[in-house]
C-alpha cells in the first residue's frame, strides 16, 4: 500500500505525533560516547557517577535528544512518502530537566507549534518536542524545525 505524500500544506498547527517507547540501555551510552567522543564520567564512569546528584549514570542529554528526534521520525516514515521533506532546518531552547537512567523508557511526542512560507516551494514547519519518561515525567524539551515542499501544481 503506497504512502501518502505529504506537503507543507497538508500539516496542521497541533498536528501531533507520539512515537513508541524504547529503553535506554547501557549499550546505547558507549555507542553514542564512541560516536561522539562524549566519555563524560557521569555517563560512563560508575564510581564518579555515584557521588553525583544523580547516585548513577545517566544518558547524555544529546543521545537522548537524538533517539526522541528518530522516534518521531520512524512514525512519519511509517504512514507517510516523506520526498517532500527536505532537510532538518533547526533546534532551539531545548532543556534537559530530568536525568535518563539505565533502564528507562521513554516516549516523544511532537506538535506541530508554527509554520511559516519561506516562499517559492518550501514552507517551514516547527515542532515543539516533549519527552517523557515511563513515570511520564517530562525530561526533555524542545523546538525543532524542518523545511517541506509545498503541493507542486497541477
Amino acid at each position: 500500500m503506497p504512502r501518502e505524500p505529504i506537503y507543507f500544506e497538508s500539516i496542521e498547527v497541533g498536528d501531533r505525533i507520539e512515537s513508541i517507547p524504547r529503553t535506554i540501555v547501557e549499550s546505547d551510552i558507549w555507542l553514542f560516547a564512541y560516536l561522539t567522543a562524549d566519555f563524560f564520567p557521569l555517563h560512563t564512569d560508575v564510581e564518579f557517577a555515584k557521588k553525583t546528584p544523580f547516585g548513577q549514570r545517566i544518558a547524555q542529554g544529546m543521545l537522548v535528544l537524538s533517539i526522541a528526534l528518530g522516534m518521531v521520525d520512524q512514525v512519519i516514515l511509517s504512514k507517510y512518502d516523506v520526498s517532500s521533506v527536505v532537510a532538518f532546518y533547526g533546534l532551539k531552547d531545548v532543556r534537559f530537566l530530568r536525568p535518563v537512567f539505565i533502564g528507562d523508557t521513554v516516549k516523544a511526542v511532537a506538535k506541530v507549534a508554527d509554520k511559516r512560507d519561506k516562499g517559492g516551494d518550501l514552507g517551514i514547519v516547527t515542532y515543539h518536542l516533549e519527552v517523557k519518561n515511563q513515570r511520564e515525567e517530562i525530561v526533555l524539551i524542545a523546538e525543532y524545525s524542518a523545511l517541506i515542499r509545498k503541493t507542486p501544481p497541477e
